[in-house]
């Protein structure tokens, strides 16, 4: 009796370890017909809000297959770091996280509700964030099995994370006052009226006003009775000329010669 307890407990430490060598194992192949988009933000900033990183499957094949999920996130910033929440419809889905050197093993603890057939996706969800004072690279690797644990189909996306040791408290308010800054100068200038002393009087104002609305019609009205007074001096002019070179002309007349005696 003993020895098949022993024998027992042995096939299930070794079938565990399987699994684990299995969703750990590199992708070295794939099965024909299947394929993953991993879609993830290029940014993640340590202590800001989780972001969602999405892998979506289809499949041409006729047969119908049941998917889980597997993640890895290779990154150098530590495991203690990284939040990882892997999400459905109804709320959260039940994993189970290794770590092994800067990889970070997410893998489902069932199969996906969703069935995979031809002309229909399933998704996975993973809510991830990071915390603490390191930056670095990350690469979200999806891997889609079957469940017979056969790989179907792997891929994945990169992104930054940009550590608190990096993120400057100042540098935002910087940023947002430089914008301002821009949109001021790009704002165009108000047209604005002739400026009055605020230490001047009222009527005073008021008066300067006036002077400057009638100058420039009292300018014409001047110009006008000039050039009258000028055309007017040059006709009495030239009437007196006129008048002057009659009476300086000599009367001219015919004289009958006296008859003869």
């Amino acid at each position: 009796m003993r020895h098949r307890i022993i024998a027992l407990a042995g096939a299930i430490v070794a079938g565990t370890a399987l699994n684990a060598v299995a969703w750990a194992s590199p992708a070295a192949a794939e099965v024909p017909g299947f394929e993953v988009r991993v879609s993830a933000p290029e940014r993640f900033t340590a202590g800001r809000s989780a972001a969602t990183v999405t892998a979506v499957v289809t499949s041409e094949n006729r047969r119908c297959r049941k998917v889980r999920w597997v993640l890895l996130v290779r990154t150098p910033v530590g495991a203690d770091q990284l939040r990882v929440t892997r999400v459905e419809d109804n709320g959260e889905f039940a994993t189970d996280t290794s770590t092994e050197g800067d990889t970070t093993t997410i893998t489902d603890e069932a199969l996906d509700p969703g069935t995979l057939c031809r002309g229909r996706t399933v998704t996975g969800r993973w809510q991830i964030g990071f915390e603490g004072p390191d930056g670095g690279d990350v690469r979200f690797e999806a891997r889609a099995f079957d469940a017979e644990q056969t790989l179907l189909t792997t891929a994945g996306a990169t992104a930054t994370v940009r550590g608190e040791r990096g993120a400057s408290p100042s540098a935002e308010p910087s940023e947002e006052a430089g914008e301002d800054a821009a949109e001021e100068e790009e704002a165009p200038a108000e047209e604005t009226g002739p400026v009055i002393p605020a230490d001047s009087d009222e009527p005073e104002a008021a008066l300067v006003a006036e002077e400057s609305t009638l100058l420039g019609p009292g300018l014409i009205v001047g110009g006008i009775c000039v050039f009258l007074g000028v055309l007017l001096l040059v006709r009495l002019r030239a009437r007196a000329r006129t008048v002057r070179i009659e009476a300086e002309t000599l009367p001219t007349g015919f004289y009958r010669m006296p008859p003869p005696r």
